[in-house]
């Protein structure tokens, strides 16, 4: 589909595959909540050509399909620095986290990231609730994927629980191995009784599958690539931690290392797609100082 983006709505112009298809169709394909088709309705918030719709039933046909999109508190007291924005489009918008920063703070706070990127959303005029689409952990560094949009969220949510929003992470560690050599991690992981906030292989645990590639060595380190096909807490430090590869200055599960300023882990990259064009996106994050010594060796 093609879209035109105005400062209150999106006007999206169906392709002719959708003639045939009801406004429910088309609300069902962006998983939208039978709350909030209530009150699109209600509002007038949804409308083919300018004519609101009255009833979902109705067909889409060749009419433009136009969402108006109201001003909404973004939920968040402003910090007095914005976030650094990587990448940003008309839905979404991709921030550097740095390591040591949490994403959500408690009420109030001012240090977390959704403050930050309240701060940059009042900086650039949009009016719209933050909402990061994933995590990451406070000393992992890197990107992280905001939705502009709350229309299109539900749809971003269910790309990530689908795996269709792909999130690559390096990793500095101690072991041995190869450069080109691969694993595929699938220990179950849970949470340890004894110890509070702290993860490990365990049995009983849930479904844990992550790969890895070995794609450097230097000075004694290993560059890992990997790829998480779920989303445990943890994850990637329990997996490489218990076979043998510790990340560098992780507190928890890894190995200390004067060498590096900060933890060994960066979400790199992220691949999405657009929610109206479904064109694919690969955006890489800005250079970070701890990696420098594998210049050149990323795949």
């Amino acid at each position: 589909m093609k879209y035109e983006r105005r400062s209150d709505r999106i006007i999206i112009h169906p392709s002719q595959q959708q003639a045939d298809k009801t406004i429910g169709d088309f609300l069902d394909e962006y998983l939208v909540s039978r709350k909030n088709r209530y009150l699109l309705l209600q509002n007038r918030q949804i409308l083919l050509d300018e004519d609101p719709v009255k009833n979902i039933s109705e067909i889409i046909g060749r009419h433009d399909i136009t969402i108006m999109i109201p001003d909404e508190e973004c939920g968040w007291v402003p910090a007095g620095t914005a976030c650094d924005v990587v990448y940003e489009d008309d839905f979404v918008y991709i921030v550097h986290k740095d390591a040591g920063m949490i994403i959500h703070g408690e009420p109030g706070d001012t240090d977390c990231l959704c403050a930050r990127a309240a701060k940059w959303q009042e900086d650039h005029g949009i009016h719209a609730p933050v909402r990061p689409i994933h995590r990451l952990d406070r000393d992992t560094q890197g990107l992280v994927l905001f939705s502009k949009i709350p229309f299109f969220q539900p749809w971003l949510d269910a790309q990530l629980a689908k795996k269709e929003i792909r999130r690559h992470y390096l990793a500095i560690v101690r072991g041995r191995s190869e450069p080109g050599k691969k694993y595929t991690f699938r220990d179950p992981i849970g949470r340890d009784r004894h110890q509070s906030g702290v993860y490990r292989i365990s049995r009983t645990g849930l479904e844990a599958v992550t790969r890895a590639e070995c794609l450097a060595a230097e000075n004694g380190y290993l560059l890992f690539g990997c790829e998480l096909e779920t989303g445990r807490t943890h994850q990637i430090r329990v997996h490489l931690s218990h076979h043998g590869f510790p990340i560098v200055n992780d507190p928890l599960y890894g190995t200390a290392s004067k060498d590096f300023t900060h933890m060994g882990l960066w979400a790199d990259e992220i691949t999405f797609r657009s929610p109206v064009t479904r064109k694919k996106h690969r955006i890489h994050d800005i250079g970070s100082e701890d990696f420098k010594i594998f210049q050149g060796e990323k795949k």
